[in-house]
């Protein structure tokens, strides 16, 4: 045999050995526990999601699914720990709210990571309602009666927000109907809220269940999601008022790049799994989250329509990075 002959037989040989060897490598895996981080405190909503799906994927995948948290900075902490500090092998994700992660280049100054490129999804999970409304005791009962009075007596009227996740969607708004509308800001959720039901300010958005909560106290005008839903059967979505940018708060497992494509596509497998099993469904019922599950390639683009919409939120308005 020539030596070009034996050359290229070992090369065959190497060939084989290698591609063997990621087969078993994508049948093994996991074959230790995954690290599931959470960059939301524990009893928050982002949490609450975690909590609930981590046994399911539990029992899906065939290996403990661990919640770490890691909180601060605004969920920077706990994004940059995963995209950055961790290796990309799979045994590590995150739990991330779409919009706050859209938002980070528009209101985080300094980055150690890029949002879109170094902490891309996995698989998206569903989301859950935001409810528009006014006080109870407000004058107008449609979201087309306030649009009118807003348009009729600019610069009148004024709306509140305790967080972006909660502003944006209200700048998208005003800007889509050219409305002029006062931005009051909010240290805390609960001072927001209990503004807004005694008709201090105008109008904002809140969450599905401290929606239900709040019972009469505040009147909805709109929520988001593609089609109406209980209880709010009544309301119009902004999908049918022409408004389909306003969307629910979305959550996705999201790992580090690079990560192979194997583990990602078991991970997703997985999440997509556990969020079959009957219990999780109920769960999740109970917190007013909507499952709707996407694959990795369509996460992205609504992750990267969020980001668009939320830069060109900021350039409008003028909010700078903090």
């Amino acid at each position: 045999m020539s030596n070009i002959s034996k050359l290229l037989g070992a090369v065959l040989v190497w060939i084989c050995c290698g591609c063997g060897a990621t087969v078993v490598i994508a049948q093994d895996f996991p074959t230790k526990p995954i690290k599931y981080v959470v960059a939301d405190a524990p009893g928050t909503t982002g949490d609450t999601v975690a909590r609930i799906l981590a046994p399911g994927m539990s029992k899906a995948i065939g290996q403990p699914v661990v919640i770490e948290n890691k909180t601060g900075a605004g969920n920077r902490i706990g994004f940059e720990y995963v995209a950055k500090l961790l290796p990309a092998d799979g045994y590590t994700f995150a739990a991330v709210t779409v919009e706050t992660l859209a938002l980070l280049p528009v209101t985080a100054k300094v980055l150690s990571f890029d949002p879109l490129k170094d902490l891309p999804p996995l698989v998206g999970l569903g989301g859950g309602r935001l409810v528009f409304g006014t006080s109870g005791k407000s004058p107008w009962k449609t979201f087309n009666d306030l649009v009118a009075y807003a348009k009729a007596n600019p610069g009148k009227l004024n709306y509140g927000a305790s967080a972006a996740v909660v502003r944006f969607p209200m700048e998208a708004v005003i800007g889509a109907l050219g409305l002029s509308v006062v931005h009051i800001p909010y240290a805390s959720a609960a001072a927001y809220t209990q503004s807004l039901i005694a008709g201090d300010i105008h109008m904002g958005f809140v969450g599905e269940l401290p929606a239900i909560a709040l019972g009469e106290k505040m009147q909805v005008l709109a929520v988001t999601g593609e089609q109406r839903r209980a209880p709010f059967l009544g309301v119009p979505t902004f999908v049918e008022l022409g408004l389909p940018q306003i969307s629910d708060v979305n959550y996705s497992l999201n790992v580090r790049s690079g990560t192979p494509k194997a583990a990602t596509d078991r991970l997703a497998s997985a999440a997509s799994d556990a969020l079959k099993q009957p219990e999780v469904m109920a769960s999740f019922q109970k917190i007013g989250f909507h499952i709707n599950v996407k694959s990795s390639e369509a996460a992205a683009i609504m992750l990267a329509e969020r980001a668009k919409l939320f830069s060109d939120i900021a350039k409008r308005v003028g909010i700078k990075p903090e």
